[in-house]
């Protein structure tokens, strides 16, 4: 039986009450708002691609979307005792940082081309004052690849409720704002490059558009 709760479902019980614990969590510290939730497709493989703030990015994102979601997580974090095995229950797979990982590459596209959501970060790595920076190319080389919906995704409220280097939690406004589907230009490009540079800058145009109306 599917789980149905504001929209979202999920066969996995153990996924369902985890999305009730952060839902209430956001609830609490952000009264959380989201929008656009109806650009998510409720089944096949979908790829969302939202700017990176904070370590709750995940968190926060995944209790606003209507389905259960998976994400990359810094290889790092699952050696922390504790940590590596409650986000691994949760979907969290390993990316090692600083060079390309075509092992979390190919894992990113088999989980979307096997009919599930994705959540990852085209810049990589949290942005220190907020501002959007530039895509990386493995984020357009999953979406060229992955052949599924791509949609851009701006949050707000994370980087104010935990702050960088911050452990402390605070309480903030959280919002996040799922875009329409990207319709991606890969065409009539001389080098792959260069392909990726115009996807790159349509996924962070995307995203900046999606802040525009949600801060203004």
């Amino acid at each position: 039986m599917w789980y149905t709760n504001n929209q979202f479902w999920t066969p996995r019980s153990i996924y369902r009450w985890g999305h009730r614990l952060t839902s209430l969590f956001c609830k609490v510290v952000g009264h959380l708002e989201a929008q656009g939730v109806n650009h998510i497709p409720r089944e096949g493989g979908v790829l969302f691609l939202s700017n990176h703030v904070s370590f709750l990015d995940p968190v926060i994102v995944g209790s606003a979307a209507n389905r259960e979601v998976h994400y990359m997580a810094r290889s790092n974090a699952f050696d922390i005792p504790g940590l590596g095995k409650l986000i691994a229950v949760y979907n969290a797979y390993p990316v090692n940082r600083g060079a390309p990982d075509l092992g979390a590459l190919r894992k990113t596209i088999s989980l979307l081309k096997e009919g599930n959501a994705v959540l990852i970060f085209p810049e990589g790595t949290r942005s220190v004052d907020g501002t959007l920076g530039k895509a990386r190319d493995g984020a357009c080389f999953i979406a060229h690849r992955a052949g599924v919906p791509t949609i851009p995704v701006f949050h707000s409220g994370a980087e104010r409720v935990l702050p960088r280097n911050s452990k402390r939690l605070r309480r903030a406004k959280l919002t996040v704002t799922f875009g329409e589907p990207l319709e991606l230009i890969t065409e009539e490009f001389e080098t792959r490059r260069e392909m990726y540079q115009h996807m790159g800058n349509q996924i962070m145009e995307a995203i900046a558009d999606l802040r525009d109306q949600t801060l203004s």
